[in-house]
């Protein structure tokens, strides 16, 4: 479980601190409130293979390249690492200035870049290096790991950490929903795909998929019907869904979880979410725009008698990053009370 995170010197954010984390975990506030930049920080700080970041910008539909990569940098000042502490225990830090400080010997790929882009550690305790690594762009501008070198204790922490989801916006659809249900249809969870389903669409009797399609099947009917006949608002649903599934998934991030979804069914996603992960061990960070979710989401919580959930409210102050918490019950005061969280 993630409880905490420190962040430094990341793209909006100077330095920020955010504790009391829960199980359901909610920013709100204005555009350019960092937000987002906070959900990225906590994702690149988990134990992977080092181009998380790589995957944010890509998220923002930003194609990193030599000369934008100051841009992960607050003030697009490199001479500052980037740093995420994440629960005391581990910190990763980002730098433009130790490129190249690997032997050269540890080369994966020698014949094949132009240039190192940005140097990622992993230490314990700001002392026992864990992992380490050299990241380059090829001719094509695409980033990978040039060199790179891990402690005995590397794999350790990436199983503590577990396995985690990215969605977005401009992510959804990107883990392929035809294949993750043809491998749910394979490990005998149909069933669970069904139920989750006929919280949206009473009358689907059958899924099924080829890795490249997802099939449906409506009573009546008498054959099955491609899942984009169904609406988008089914299909961004399933896109989140079908990933808490997956027997490692332990933390899953979703920035403006309200798109793609209409207003309506707002209830029926914040119930099938609920009711999903209720007996999972999985970690959820969001970010809105919609106080109709977030009421709907506390209210669904409520009827099930989950209270693990937290709120905060990022805002912006003379250039700085500040957050307002939100435990649990000061959360349910506010939203009755018609808390705007835009």
């Amino acid at each position: 479980m993630i409880e905490k995170i420190r962040i430094k010197n990341y793209r909006g954010i100077k330095s920020l601190e955010i504790d009391n984390l829960k199980k359901y975990n909610f920013f709100v506030g204005n555009n350019g409130s960092s937000k987002t930049t906070s959900l990225e920080a906590i994702f690149s700080a988990i134990p992977n293979d080092g181009s998380a970041i790589v995957l944010m910008a890509n998220s923002r539909g930003m194609q990193v390249k030599l000369n934008n990569n100051n841009s992960f940098f607050y003030n697009s000042n490199t001479s500052d690492d980037i740093e995420f502490t994440l629960n005391d225990d581990i910190t990763t830090k980002i730098s433009l200035k130790n490129i190249n400080r690997l032997n050269n010997n540890n080369l994966l790929n020698s014949n094949n870049y132009n240039e190192f882009i940005y140097n990622i550690l992993v230490s314990k305790d700001n002392n026992d290096v864990l992992y380490e690594g050299n990241f380059g762009i090829d001719p094509s501008n695409r980033i990978f790991p040039i060199e790179m070198k891990t402690n005995i204790e590397w794999n350790k922490y990436i199983e503590k950490y577990g396995k985690c989801f990215w969605i977005s916006p401009l992510t959804k659809f990107e883990y392929g929903i035809a294949q993750i249900t043809k491998e749910m249809i394979e490990n005998k969870k149909k069933e669970y795909i069904l139920k989750a389903i006929e919280f949206f669409e009473e009358d689907i009797d059958d899924i099924a998929s080829d890795g490249m399609e997802v099939l449906l099947s409506k009573k009546g009917v008498g054959k099955m019907l491609p899942l984009s006949s169904f609406g988008g608002g089914l299909s961004s649903a399933l896109d989140i869904i079908t990933c808490l599934f997956y027997d490692e998934i332990t933390s899953v991030f979703i920035d403006e979880v309200e798109t793609g979804l209409h207003y309506t069914n707002f209830p029926k996603f914040c119930e099938v979410l609920v009711e999903i992960s209720s007996n999972k061990n999985i970690q959820f960070f969001i970010t809105t725009h919609s106080d109709e979710f977030l009421k709907d989401f506390y209210n669904i919580s409520a009827k099930k008698g989950n209270k693990d959930i937290t709120t905060y409210r990022f805002q912006k102050i003379d250039g700085d990053i500040k957050t307002v918490y939100y435990p649990y019950e000061r959360a349910i005061n506010a939203l009755k009370d018609g808390w705007d969280i835009r």
